[in-house]
Parts: C-alpha cells; structure tokens; sequence
C-alpha cells in the first residue's frame, strides 16, 4: 500500500522563532507519523522577525523540505512596520484620499512613512508578493514530478493562498487553505492599508481563495461560521498543544505574559489593577512577580499605567524550551485579544501553550470573543472585556489568595486539544476531500 501524499506551503519553517512556526510544524510531524508522506515547501532565505536554531532538531527527518528562490522586500524595510504600525493607524484617518492616508507622515519617521507608502501602493496582498510567481512556477514542476495531489498553504503571509489558487487553477490540485489568522479582517492589515480600495481588494481576495479552494481551515468557530457562506468545506481546526508542561514550584506568585503585546492588545485595566493591589496589600507586594517574555510595544511600556509598575521584568523572545520553564513557574497565566470592534475571531496561539500547563489563564478581550468563549469552554480561567476593572482585580487577588494557601488549579487537562489528535482529524478531513 503506497504512502497517502501531501505538500504543505509554509513561509514560516525551521529555524523560524515564534508562534507562526508552531502550528503546522506540529501537524506535520504527526502526519508524517500517521504514515503520510510530507513535503514541505518553504523558502531559502527568508525574513524571520525571530531565530530559534533549536526548532530545526524538532523536524521528522522523514519530511521531505524543499527551498524556494525567490525574491523578498529588503528586510529592513518590512521591520519598519512592527514598531509604530498602531501608533500611525492611531493618528491617521481611513480616507480614500492618499493625501489625507499619508496626511500625517511627519510624525513618523521618514522611513517608516516610506514603508507604508509602499505597503499601501505595491505591496499587496502582504511584502511577500514577489513569492507568488516563483512558488506556484516551483510547485506546478513538483507536483508533476512527484505525482502529489493535495496541497495545504498556510497564511499569513496571505500570498501563500494566492500562490496555491494559482496552482489550483492550472492544473486542478486538491487545494486547502488554512487561515491562522483572518485575512479581510487581519488586524495588521486594518493598522496598515489606509485606503479604503486597499481593504476591498483584500475582501475580493479572500473571496477568491474561499471559491477556488477544496476545503480551508480556521483556528476559530467564529471564522469559520464567516467562511461558511463562501465555501462549504470550512473546518475548525485550532493549533493545540504538543505536551503538558509539567509545573514547577516556585516561591512567588509568578504572573506570565508571553509573546508580543501591540499597542492595541494594551490591558489598560491590568496595570492598573495590579499597581492597586501591590500599593494596598504589602504582602501582595513582597509576593507578586510580574514577568512579560517577548516584543513588548514601546507605547505601552512609556504608558502612564504600565510605568508604575516599578517591580516588573521584561525579557527577550525565548526558545520554547525554556519558555515552557518560565511558564512552568507561573500562577496566572495571561493573554490579550485585538481591542478592536469586530476582531472576536482570533484564539491566540499562546492560549493552548499556556493550556498544556493546566495553570489558570486570564485572558482580556471583547465580551463574546472566540477567546472568552474557548477559555469558559475549558474551564482554564476567567476572561474579561478590556473595560472590566474590578471583575479582573478581584479574580487576580482570588487567585493570589488561593496560592498563599497551597492551593493549585484543578483544571482538567482537555486532550481534545493535543496537536497529535488534532493531526488525526485532519488526516480524516484530507483524506475525503
């Protein structure tokens, strides 16, 4: 009986740092475990915000990784976005005007200005558009060669679904496109594209690849109810986790945020909540440790809030190894959504890190987001919308409370959610497309 036969177009590939990586690493190593035969498709010299040499070793040798030449955006122009891209969508107005988009560049920098300018007018749908051509080109000649037939492209960067509609159309593959996060309602985009013709071309775009592919995947229920007016092979398929981090005492109560944290996933009433209790509860104080492990957006650490917070550290990306330590040691656990009206339909992927470590999660997003939803689904924690002040203080000093007891979660650890069963029902689902 001959292998079942599947490739997988990912820009973000070992020795890529960060959660991007995390997802379909994982599936496809458990696919290949499963007995498929998997080829990886990714690119020789990308531009990865973050490095973990380690995630290499993590590979099953048994996956085939093919490298794509291909022309990218000079690297020190796509890195002028991730500093100030909230700050200018802050003081800039959606207009159809390019005057009026571009009004207030002087209060950028000039190569910040420059970036956005040619994010808006050449580079869409993402700065990995010069890509397109040489993988769909590099895809059609593999294909053929190698007799595959089905092919999951992952996204973002979102011309990685437009590279697999290309092939698609020539010549009739089996095409899924797994959305890891939106791409009409992408936040970065809605922070980047001013104009309003920008955004509708990103509608038209998404609209496409829902037509053209075989099946596409979520990582949230609310996308996926979204998708379903366009495609009817829309499937929930969140990213999970790969194993329990086993817990770790430690002698304060730790609590934990990793990952990057944009000005607009700012928790205003975090910080505030946390001063007031280290200012009124001097045991809090000699007990409390406030630790954030990742790109921490400058405007929030210059905030008025966050600055008086004096006993808090702020570390540097970390491999996940040691990361799983640091998270190991912690009480609560927390992650933010979008404060942004209308992006409820994002499940960070650091909510399943943090769910493997059977720790409690406080999660701050809009009321009745797919994160509120799946953090109650779990019973892992508590959620609470970024306007909801007290509810938050009293249940961080509830658990604060319950640690200087010796008492720990009780959580259930979901196995529903581990990547290997998660691997498995997609197997079930390539396999009937």
């Amino acid at each position: 009986m001959s292998k079942k036969s599947i490739g997988i177009l990912a820009y973000y590939w070992p020795p890529a740092g960060g959660s991007g990586v995390q997802r379909w690493l994982r599936f496809s190593n458990h696919l290949s475990d499963l007995g498929w035969d998997v080829h990886v498709f990714t690119f020789k010299n990308p531009k990865y915000p973050i490095i973990d040499n380690s995630s290499i070793e993590k590979v099953n040798p048994l996956i085939k990784v093919n490298k794509i030449n291909g022309f990218e955006f000079p690297s020190f122009l796509t890195k002028l976005s991730s500093e100030e891209s909230v700050y200018y969508h802050t003081i800039s107005n959606r207009n159809s005007s390019l005057t009026n988009a571009f009004v207030n560049y002087n209060r950028l920098s000039q190569g910040r200005y420059f970036y956005y300018m040619m994010r808006e007018l050449f580079l869409f749908p993402d700065a990995r558009k010069f890509l397109i051509n040489p993988t769909y080109k590099f895809l059609k000649k593999y294909y053929k060669e190698n007799n595959l037939n089905t092919l999951i492209t992952t996204g973002p960067p979102h011309s990685m679904h437009l590279a697999g509609m290309k092939l698609k159309q020539d010549i009739g593959i089996n095409w899924i496109a797994d959305f890891r996060d939106p791409w009409s309602n992408f936040i970065q985009n809605k922070l980047l594209n001013q104009l309003k013709s920008t955004m509708k071309k990103h509608v038209s775009a998404e609209n496409n690849v829902l037509k053209n592919c075989n099946a596409a995947f979520t990582t949230s229920q609310a996308l996926r109810s979204k998708f379903l007016d366009k495609n009817s092979n829309v499937f929930y398929v969140p990213s999970g986790y790969e194993e329990k981090i086993e817990p770790l005492n430690h002698d304060k109560f730790r609590i934990l945020y990793t990952g990057s944290m944009k000005d607009i996933q700012n928790p205003q009433n975090l910080w505030i909540a946390l001063n007031e209790l280290i200012e009124s509860d001097e045991n809090f104080k000699q007990n409390i440790e406030i630790i954030l492990i990742g790109n921490i957006d400058r405007w929030i650490i210059n905030s008025m809030e966050f600055k008086k917070i004096r006993d808090r550290k702020i570390f540097s990306y970390m491999p996940k190894k040691e990361l799983d330590i640091e998270i190991s040691k912690a009480e609560l656990l927390v992650v933010c959504s979008v404060n942004y009206a209308d992006s409820n339909d994002i499940v960070p992927g650091k909510f399943f890190h943090y769910l493997a470590a059977n720790k409690n999660i406080l999660g701050i997003s809009n009321k009745g987001s797919d994160l509120e939803k799946i953090i109650n689904e779990t019973k892992s924690g508590m959620s609470f919308d970024y306007n909801n002040y007290h509810d938050l203080k009293n249940y961080i000093y509830k658990c604060y409370q319950n640690f200087t007891k010796g008492e720990r979660p009780k959580n259930e650890l979901n196995e529903s959610y581990l990547s290997m069963n998660i691997a498995k029902e997609i197997d079930k689902i390539v396999s009937n497309i």
